[in-house]
């Protein structure tokens, strides 16, 4: 299956990095260093070469369900010396905010597969691949098929998987995904509204507002309380949320993963679905919840 395949070859890159090598991949065009060559670093250029490689294959794969997926002309490069610079600095494009969403979805999915093949949930994942290629069929904008594609598995994992398995299928995914420059939270963030920065940064959400409920946090502003704080639950208004509704039901998985990234030891639930507009919505989010529910959650049908 797809995540089984995926996962075999991100450890075969893994098994390939060294924090200390000087050898890196990157796109020739961009300068871009795409998943799953994202931060890894290789001893030799032939070693560097050769993740480069299975870096092809990985994002071949994942043209399996989405043939739209960016190419990379995935090239070794050699960090200048120690002053110089880690990463090369990628090239921005008419189309960067577009390029950021499909990949952050296509990471997101892809970890998703994984996680399901890790949990032993194969029938799942194929359901998930099969459900999405059939929806695929009638969207015709290319940048609305990663926004299907997750849509799809919140969709599939909550018809078909309890509510705590889903959270383990989420909590697998976030550490797949592992940290990110993007998902490191300082100490005096909110981790809910970082998390909606995110998504607003990739343009997967517009405006938000984000009010911890915690008695002792109420007069804080967003922003203002410890991220390492655990338990709580906040209220959070979006407009613009880029994924619909799918048979009555908002896909909340993205927010999830990306929150448990931030997260990770809580288990995080969503509740409360309000419609406020058309693309708009409000809902509670609560960490140390009894049970996981952050997969999708149903539109009250007198909205």
């Amino acid at each position: 299956m797809v995540g089984g395949t995926l996962r075999d070859l991100r450890e075969r890159i893994a098994d390939r990095h060294d924090d200390d090598g000087r050898f890196y991949v990157s796109c020739a065009r961009t300068g871009e260093r795409p998943v799953p060559v994202a931060g890894k670093r290789f001893p030799t250029r032939e070693t560097a070469a050769r993740a480069a490689e299975l870096a092809t294959e990985y994002r071949a794969q994942l043209r399996r369900y989405d043939p739209r997926l960016a190419h990379y002309d995935l090239v070794v490069s050699e960090e200048p010396g120690a002053s110089g610079p880690v990463d090369p600095v990628p090239v921005a494009d008419e189309t960067s905010d577009a390029a950021s969403a499909s990949d952050f979805c296509h990471d997101v999915a892809a970890a998703v597969f994984e996680a399901l093949s890790d949990l032993g949930e194969e029938e799942v994942e194929r359901a998930v691949l099969e459900a999405y290629l059939h929806s695929a069929e009638s969207v015709t904008d290319p940048d609305e098929l990663c926004l299907v594609l997750l849509s799809t598995a919140a969709s599939e994992l909550d018809a078909r998987l309890a509510p705590d398995r889903q959270g383990e299928v989420l909590r697998v995914a976030a550490d797949l995904l592992g940290a990110s420059d993007e998902r490191e939270t300082p100490r005096d963030e909110d981790p809910v509204a970082a998390t909606l920065a995110r998504l607003d940064d990739l343009s997967l959400v517009g405006d938000y507002a984000v009010v911890r409920n915690d008695a002792a946090e109420e007069s804080a502003a967003v922003g203002g309380t410890d991220a390492e704080e655990t338990g709580g639950s906040w209220t959070v208004t979006v407009e613009e949320y880029a994924f619909d509704s799918v048979d009555g039901r908002v896909p909340t998985l993205p927010f999830a993963v990306e929150l448990l990234g931030r997260l990770p030891d809580e288990r995080i639930a969503v509740s409360d679905l309000r419609a406020t507009g058309e693309a708009d919505w409000t809902f509670v989010v609560s960490a140390d919840a009894a049970s996981a529910r952050a997969v999708s959650l149903a539109a009250p049908e007198d909205r």
